[in-house]
């Protein structure tokens, strides 16, 4: 019977056969370099099975396969399931084409091979590499060199081609194109360019609509409620319904919650920019993913068709700066909740109700006097309804001077435009008399040359200056004209003020969407004084200089 040396080099009577594994590995790498992933399988399993072939003492149990999978750590289901086996003894002998097939980390390579196979008794063998931990071929120290040194080269392999995969898609990242595996909820990436997203037009509605909530007042949690109570599946849901083999980390049951809707109305993906490097891999061997600081997120700006314009997504990230309470009864935020500080100590005043006499009294007043100490604040307060018509009526103020602001920039640009065209039509007359005069000239020199008036190298002067004059005027004649075609007025830029306000005319009821878009804080005195500060304050002012210029001018 043939006797062979156990790990330490004792001689050992031979097991009759051995109980073995075939284990195969092919990495994504290996896939892309050698363009055949069946072809480089079934290569391995071919070698194996030849060696099974050769040596009758050893009995193929089961052959395991982890296509697909890096060998820069353990975490492939055929491995683990070929260590379940030797656990359970079924598997004393494992057989790989060479020492990369186990994997590329040297580290747990060498203590895999080392220790944990040498304690559960299992023969180790790299086909490529001459390793046979029961083999006389090769005593135990040059054995352990001889590992130690190939699990090195093929750990620096692995290190090696991560630098370059990251590398590369840095470098594609940084060119805007997209090389994640999903799209983001609402896009898909494109199928004639997998680099490219476009709109997904059956999720883009729910984004538009989770936006739209969430500025008219809606809670996150309201939205979810909302969401959920529609059917509409989550994010996780709606792309394994439509067939792409797309996992959560956490269980998924097919619902929103706040963290995703959240999520969405922070993503600038949905205004039209490229947003990745938002997570990243540990190393080549810890594959765990770690969240990067938002200032190292690689963006790139109108790659892809947006789904919010930027106007609504500014909207919302501002009421992620606001204190805002959602009314428990239907997740609604009140009208005025986040908009409202107290003059004094600068902090937000809380929504009171107070009910006399049969009668219901709404207002705010100053948190810091109310919750800290009386003599922290002052008596700040404000009836809620007199807040509203405070603030209605400065806003309708704001906007008749809009009005105001665009109707007198319409005069100036008539004005400017009729003295531009007078001034372009009296320039373009004289220019084409001036052409006139050049050509009747030239008409009148042949005759003068061939009556001897003037020799025949003044004749080709004068005709060369003439010529090149001519068309030096047919070129600012043909300037002239264009401009004279196209003259509107333009040079009066768009007052941001104005923009906002102007489409608000004729308002009678303040809504939420309204304050958001015009309203930056409201301010309350001791004794109910109110103070609004409005966005776009400089075009504002601005908006009044010009006013008062273009009066004065008038």
């Amino acid at each position: 019977m043939q006797k062979y040396k156990d790990y330490y080099g004792q001689p050992k009577q031979a097991l009759k056969t051995w109980q073995a594994a075939l284990y195969i590995r092919l990495s994504k790498e290996d896939m892309d370099k050698n363009k055949s992933e069946s072809a480089s399988i079934s290569n391995q399993r071919e070698i194996l099975k030849e060696y099974l072939r050769l040596h009758p003492d050893i009995e193929h149990v089961d052959t395991y396969v982890d296509d697909g999978f890096s060998g820069t750590d353990f975490d492939r289901p055929d491995w683990t399931r070929l260590m379940n086996d030797i656990r359970c003894k079924k598997i004393n002998c494992v057989i790989v084409k060479d020492l990369a097939r186990l994997g590329r980390n040297y580290t747990a390579s060498g203590d895999l091979i080392d220790n944990q196979f040498a304690r559960l008794g299992v023969r180790f063998i790299a086909l490529n590499n001459g390793i046979d931990t029961a083999g006389d071929g090769m005593n135990a120290a040059t054995r352990c060199i001889s590992i130690g040194v190939t699990n090195v080269i093929n750990e620096s392999y692995a290190a090696s081609t991560s630098v370059n995969i990251r590398g590369t898609l840095n470098n594609h990242r940084k060119q805007g194109k997209f090389i994640g595996a999903f799209a983001s909820y609402g896009y898909l990436k494109d199928p004639n360019d997998c680099h490219k997203l476009k709109i997904d037009e059956e999720a883009a509605p729910v984004v538009r609509m989770i936006f739209d909530e969430f500025i008219g007042g809606n809670s996150m949690i309201g939205i979810v409620k909302k969401l959920n109570g529609m059917g509409i599946p989550n994010p996780t849901l709606y792309k394994q319904q439509k067939g792409f083999h797309f996992t959560s980390r956490t269980d998924n049951d097919g619902l929103w919650s706040d963290r995703t809707v959240r999520r969405i109305l922070q993503n600038q993906m949905y205004i039209g920019n490229m947003v990745q490097g938002v997570n990243r891999t540990v190393n080549y061997k810890v594959h765990a993913c770690r969240a990067v600081p938002k200032d190292e997120w690689i963006i790139v700006e109108n790659t892809h068709e947006p789904i919010i314009d930027r106007e609504t997504f500014d909207k919302a990230q501002s009421l992620f700066e606001r204190n805002i309470h959602s009314r428990k009864t239907d997740r609604k935020a009140d009208l005025f909740a986040g908009f409202v500080y107290c003059a004094d100590c600068g902090k937000a005043m809380h929504k009171k109700v107070n009910r006399q006499n049969g009668k219901t009294y709404r207002y705010y007043k100053c948190s810091t006097k109310q919750k800290k100490s009386p003599d922290a604040c002052t008596n700040h307060t404000i009836r809620i309804d007199r807040l509203e018509e405070a603030v209605l009526t400065y806003l309708q103020t704001m906007v008749n001077i809009a009005l105001e602001y665009d109707e007198v920039i319409a005069k100036a640009k008539q004005n400017r435009r009729q003295q531009e065209t007078d001034y372009l039509r009296r320039t373009l007359e004289a220019q084409k008399k001036e052409k006139e005069k050049c050509l009747k000239t030239a008409a009148d020199l042949y005759p003068d040359w061939k009556n001897g008036e003037i020799t025949q190298e003044e004749y080709k002067l004068i005709r060369a200056n003439l010529n090149e004059k001519m068309e030096k005027l047919e070129g600012m004649i043909k300037n002239l004209e264009q401009t004279y075609e196209q003259l509107n007025g333009e040079d009066f830029k768009a007052n941001g003020f104005a923009e906002h306000y102007i489409k608000y005319q004729n308002i009678d009821t303040l809504t939420r969407p309204m304050l958001i878009e015009l309203i930056d804080k409201i301010l309350i005195h001791e004794g109910g004084k109110i103070t609004i500060k409005v966005k776009f304050a400089d075009a504002f002012e601005a908006m009044i200089d010009q006013i008062e210029a273009q009066n004065e001018v008038a």
